[in-house]
């Protein structure tokens, strides 16, 4: 009985500590969070408040391993200064009662922060975007209220008043691509949000359009309707969605997608290039249509790469907590102090000298395509490996 009793008494000290200083960490991210989306998009507290169930997996993902790592440093040197250990020890009782349970703690924390990861990169991402898109109608009223223009990378819009929802005499410029573009005015307009066409729907009183490639034209009829994309096919496709913003569960069935459409561009070059090869066209081989294929081909297998890179990442990010702490534990107890401060000092800043530039070695070199996608564990192999050797030694002494 005496051991479980240890275990619990263990569990529920580090459990106390986590719960405690995870909502502290995670209320200071969400903060943090919430200011720089407000500031990023232009929105209201009325939209930044919608926004707070997608950003708190993300505020929990940064916060796990920081926290599992400061309960270690809490318990453990508290344990050893008030001589805990010391007691424990002289009953005949190995330390290992004590750093176990903490370590399957840190393991089952590890997973849960695996799976915050693919929620907060994929649902929260998601999540945002929807939010916004389904307040742009609010977000661009807003601006035009205060400043009379609004601009974006997609339209921009210019009127006299605004009055109610009606614009009056709106000017409005819809950016087709880089090259072209066309112009939208009116009398009077309204603007409302189309969330399944990913688009504004710009309704126009006696209206007329001026596209650089069509010229001008006047709208029939007193009112017309215009959408204005706001997000491109690309955008919206999983074919081309960033693959961090994927769930794990996407990734296998888009490694075999992509992979095929890789290989079926790299087939019609090769065989186009074979042909003009045979039929002499050497300077075809040199046009700016074939620099556009190539570049077209690398960054689909960048693509590729990325996509065997996210469950490693994912992965690795998830079980820090787990590294973190095999780190924390035995430094907290050769400590033997309860100044909490001193012990998280003395292991988080080897972690940021070693753990953080690893991370980010093996990253990069993944995405790249120079290291293979293991090369992400690079940061919790050296953390585990120092921590390790740092736990043989004080269960050992």
């Amino acid at each position: 009985m005496f051991p479980k009793l240890i275990t619990r008494y263990v569990v529920w000290e580090l459990l106390k500590v986590f719960l405690v200083s995870s909502a502290a960490f995670v209320l200071l991210m969400l903060l943090v969070g919430l200011a720089q989306k407000a500031r990023e998009y232009g929105i209201g507290p009325d939209i930044v408040v919608q926004l707070v169930p997608y950003l708190l997996p993300e505020a929990l993902m940064f916060a796990i391993p920081a926290t599992s790592l400061f309960s270690v440093c809490v318990v453990f040197g508290r344990m050893a200064s008030d001589n805990e250990i010391t007691a424990l020890e002289s009953l005949g009782l190995s330390k290992t009662m004590v750093v176990v349970p903490s370590i399957i703690l840190a393991f089952g924390l590890s997973l849960f922060a695996v799976f915050l990861n693919d929620i907060a990169y994929a649902w929260s991402h998601w999540g945002i975007e929807k939010v916004v898109l389904e307040s742009t109608d609010k977000i661009v009223y807003g601006v035009l209220r205060q400043e009379g223009s609004f601009s974006s990378d997609r339209f921009s819009i210019e009127v006299d008043d605004v009055q109610g929802r009606t614009l009056i005499q709106p000017k409005i410029t819809v950016n087709e691509n880089e090259e072209s573009s066309f112009h939208l005015s009116a009398s009077r307009g309204e603007i409302t949000v189309h969330p399944a066409g990913h688009s504004l729907q710009f309704k126009m009183d006696r209206g007329r359009i001026n596209s650089e490639n069509r010229g001008v034209t006047l709208v029939d009829g007193d009112q017309s309707i215009w959408d204005i994309p706001l997000r491109s096919p690309d955008e919206t496709s999983v074919e081309t969605a960033n693959p961090s913003n994927l769930y794990l569960s996407q990734i296998s069935g888009e490694i075999a997608a992509q992979e095929a459409r890789l290989a079926a561009t790299e087939s019609e070059i090769i065989a186009d290039a074979t042909m003009q090869w045979l039929s002499g066209d050497f300077v075809g081989l040199t046009t700016a249509d074939w620099k556009d294929r190539n570049d077209k081909l690398e960054k689909s297998r960048r693509r590729y790469s990325k996509l065997h890179v996210v469950p490693h990442r994912r992965w690795a990010n998830g079980f820090s907590c787990l590294a973190f702490a095999i780190v924390g534990i035995p430094v907290a107890l050769r400590l033997k102090t309860g100044n909490y401060a001193t012990t998280f000092g003395l292991c988080f800043i080897p972690i940021l000298i070693l753990y953080y530039p690893l991370f980010m070695f093996g990253l990069s070199g993944a995405k790249t395509g120079v290291l293979p996608p293991l090369a992400v564990w690079m940061g919790n192999v050296g953390c585990l490996l120092v921590g390790l050797f740092l736990l043989h030694r004080e269960l050992t002494r």
